[in-house]
């Protein structure tokens, strides 16, 4: 039986720097050279220009403080005053209905948010792993639609890893730090 190290060609120049992984992972060296990196506020592209998704959140909430402000003039109308008095939104009385839910129907209920924290979960990591939303399948850099990293610098190399950012242990999946073919078997 030969092993994948005696089958690599003796003329490849870097057959002897070659060594065996190992039955494991080392825990203490698996993300030993990726320093911590917080996120910063997501931003949205809209055209060709990248725009903080909180100034882009203004508007929609000026937008709520106006219609809340319509609504409560409207209230001061005559008409409407009488529709609140004669519909007043509290049930009348009603036959004694039993409350409750069947067991099996809780327990599906429990097992159901339990799994969708889980998927949940891994999502984040998913995207802690990898910062960017994307539209398209090229994920080439600049062609996202929403990222919650700094843009990709056209100076240097620059890999998946270098965009990864740092979660709190609690929020990500259980197991590695940065290991996103695990989040994506967990979700």
């Amino acid at each position: 039986m030969t092993t994948a190290f005696e089958s690599v060609p003796k003329h490849d120049p870097l057959a002897a720097d070659l060594t065996s992984a190992g039955p494991r992972i080392q825990l203490d060296e698996w993300n030993r050279y990726i320093p911590p990196r917080r996120p910063i506020v997501p931003h949205i592209r809209i055209g060709e220009r990248w725009i903080n998704i909180l100034w882009a959140a203004l508007p929609i909430g000026l937008g709520l403080i106006i219609f809340i402000a319509v609504a409560q003039e409207l209230r001061q109308i005559p008409a409407v005053e009488d529709f609140i008095r004669r519909y007043p939104g509290i049930p009348q009385a009603q036959s004694p209905v039993e409350s409750g839910f069947p067991g099996w129907l809780r327990w599906q209920h429990f097992l159901n948010m339990f799994f969708m924290y889980l998927i949940m979960r891994a999502g984040i990591q998913i995207l802690a792993d990898h910062p960017r939303l994307y539209w398209n399948r090229d994920c080439t850099p600049e062609t996202e639609w929403l990222r919650f990293s700094h843009p990709v610098p056209e100076y240097r190399m620059w890999t998946a890893k270098d965009d990864a950012v740092t979660l709190p242990g609690w929020l990500g999946i259980p197991g590695l730090r940065h290991s996103v073919g695990l989040a994506r078997w967990w979700h």
